[in-house]
């Protein structure tokens, strides 16, 4: 009898990471993701459904089982076969739909739902694929369902096959040299317990664009400075990292760019604040210092922190999406995505005709973040207008914020010194001549 299995793979590092946060018990699975395709046209729910299940059959790496070897790592056994869930419904409950969860051992990790004749509805979860692939599928769905031809596919083994070959050790070296002297993580939360509340703001992109091209700088770099700065002002402190996405996609696999599966990566981003630096030198070495370390970014984040020495490094991350969505695809009037991560607090940069700034933030930690996000614009706003202005004359404060009262327990002075020690060692707790010490340094002198 023929085996139901195709193929073995291993999992790539963030693969790890999801598998991980897919098993921690009761909480929702904050990777699922769901997509919804608005058609600008009636259906026929049977074509769509031989369009979705030869979709599924062309790319072996979404019929994929995770599972356990003997050794305790997990690996995605591929089936040759699944059988697609596919509904036909008049509606459709987004949220209900999204919360199903998916049982990590029993393939397909995506369904489908027709809605009405003109929303299809696709949840799957994150472990099958990136923000890059998405559009690719959502092109070919749509191609199979007009009966056009495809290309071969680039299997997405290949990739996995280059990312084994990686020199690790080289990659462990040079990760560890650029957190060498980190006191502590930058730390703000802890995980996000169910899907996180979403908050989007908007930007004229142009203005910062041209700012960027002027002192040599990507769009990238500088909102990755402006949320080290940000990071600075919540936490107190200058010495900080956050995570960012790469994309993961290396030029030397060819034809990665058109390939389907898992290719990005959470690598931290370290960022040392000077006072007297103007914020163009800011963002111009925040750019150097990521450039230097670009062919080491297939590291697995679990490998960075023991590299490191600390056995976590951050809590908020931020996702510069950039997907290739070039050019109309028939049929397709709309497209929207909802997804997550496990962070308490994420800024997603989508650029575009205006530059698009979602900070996604879970409500029981930061059930308010509008003042985060006008710290982020505010650092973006004075790069455009005022580039060399130095760190150290940075004021983020909003400005005619209404006072709200603010219940306080009933302590000791020395009591509520301690808390703060304890929440925010490294923070400046005295700045006194160009001296600071932190809580930590305090504490230890007064003791």
């Amino acid at each position: 009898m023929a085996s139901s299995v195709e193929d073995v793979l291993p999992l790539t590092p963030l693969q790890q990471g999801m598998v991980f946060h897919a098993l921690l018990g009761d909480r929702v699975d904050v990777y699922t993701v769901q997509t919804v395709l608005a058609l600008a046209e009636d259906v026929d729910p049977d074509r769509m459904r031989g369009a979705a299940e030869a979709l599924v059959c062309r790319y072996a790496n979404l019929r994929v089982a995770f599972r356990t070897q003997s050794s305790g790592q997990f690996v995605q056994v591929v089936r040759r076969a699944v059988d697609l869930p596919f509904r036909v419904t008049d509606e459709v409950d987004l949220d209900a739909e999204r919360a199903e969860p998916f049982d990590l051992a029993r393939p397909p990790l995506l369904r489908f739902t027709l809605a009405g004749k003109r929303t299809l509805v696709l949840t799957a979860h994150h472990l099958l694929w990136d923000g890059w692939s998405a559009p690719i599928l959502v092109r070919e769905l749509l191609a199979l369902y007009r009966g056009e031809a495809l290309p071969p596919v680039r299997p997405y083994r290949e990739y996995l096959a280059w990312l084994s070959e990686q020199d690790k050790p080289a990659a462990e070296r040079a990760w560890a040299e650029a957190l060498s002297g980190l006191d502590e993580p930058t730390l703000v939360g802890s995980p996000a317990a169910g899907f996180p509340r979403r908050a989007e703001f908007s930007l004229d992109v142009h203005a910062l664009e041209q700012a960027a091209r002027k002192h040599g700088v990507t769009v990238n770099a500088v909102v990755q400075g402006a949320w080290a700065l940000t990071l600075s002002a919540l936490t107190g402190r200058d010495d900080l990292v956050f995570g960012a996405t790469v994309s993961g996609r290396s030029a030397e696999v060819p034809g990665v760019e058109s390939m389907v599966g898992m290719f990005i990566n959470t690598v931290p981003v370290r960022v040392r604040l000077a006072p007297r630096e103007s914020l163009a030198g800011l963002f111009a070495r925040v750019q150097a210092e990521q450039a230097r370390l670009l062919e080491h970014q297939h590291l697995g984040l679990a490998d960075i922190q023991r590299a490191s020495g600390h056995p976590s490094l951050f809590d908020t991350l931020v996702v510069f999406e950039s997907y290739p969505m070039d050019g109309e695809i028939p049929l397709l009037a709309e497209v929207s995505v909802r997804d997550a991560t496990h962070y308490p607090l994420a800024l997603l940069v989508v650029p575009g005709e205006e530059l698009v700034l979602r900070i996604d933030h879970d409500p029981a930690q930061f059930p308010d973040v509008s003042r985060i996000a006008e710290w982020f614009q505010e650092v973006l706003a004075r790069f455009v207008t005022a580039p060399e202005t130095q760190v150290g004359q940075l004021e983020l404060v909003v400005p005619d914020a209404p006072a709200e009262p603010v219940e306080v327990p009933v302590t000791t002075l020395a009591e509520l010194f301690e808390a703060q020690v304890a929440c925010t060692p490294g923070a400046a707790a005295v700045v006194f001549e160009g001296e600071s010490l932190s809580y930590a340094e305090l504490d230890a002198r007064a003791s």
